[in-house]
């Protein structure tokens, strides 16, 4: 079976980790996906993997479902030997729990990132299923969260016509 290319690979990994509904499955997405040494910016500002991790985390909570959309996602290599860099946007719908005018509440989230994406040949580093042993080693997210607007009937004045 081949390896996906790195475009393919790098969203399904880090999609993973936002889909995942169970902590097992994000922590074992989460531990796949990324180098123990990555290194983290987030918003410009240094971080480190244990807050990235915590901070994707705690969004879970209260979310029905989670829808992903990626956008404009391009790399400078596809060799599944030599290092590369993959950039995109990443929007995230995520449906609570709770309702708003009897529709499940939304959050979006918007994410800008920048992923190198390196093949490691570390011992402490395991291949997963595919004996794949590529891991990202530098990531950088620009990430906003809004709310959709919550759009509300108008009420429609009545004319003297129709109330006879």
């Amino acid at each position: 079976m081949s390896k996906p290319d790195l475009i393919s690979w790098t969203q399904s990994h880090l999609g993973a980790l936002y889909e995942a509904r169970e902590d097992e499955a994000f922590v074992n997405a989460f531990d796949i996906a990324f180098s123990p040494s990555c290194e983290v910016r987030v918003n410009h500002a240094p971080s480190t993997l244990e807050a990235l991790r915590d901070s994707v985390s705690s969004r879970t909570a209260a979310t029905r479902g989670v829808a992903l959309s990626w956008e404009n996602v391009i790399s400078t290599g596809d060799s599944p030997h030599e290092a590369s860099v993959v950039a995109g946007t990443l929007i995230i719908t995520r449906s609570m729990m709770f309702l708003i005018r009897a529709a499940p509440a939304q959050r979006l989230t918007h994410i800008n990132f920048s992923a190198k994406v390196e093949r490691l040949e570390d011992s402490n580093v395991q291949a997963n299923g595919n004996d794949d042993s590529r891991r990202i080693t530098s990531l950088y997210l620009t990430s906003v969260d809004t709310v959709p607007p919550i759009h509300f009937a108008r009420p429609h004045p009545v004319s003297q016509e129709d109330r006879e």
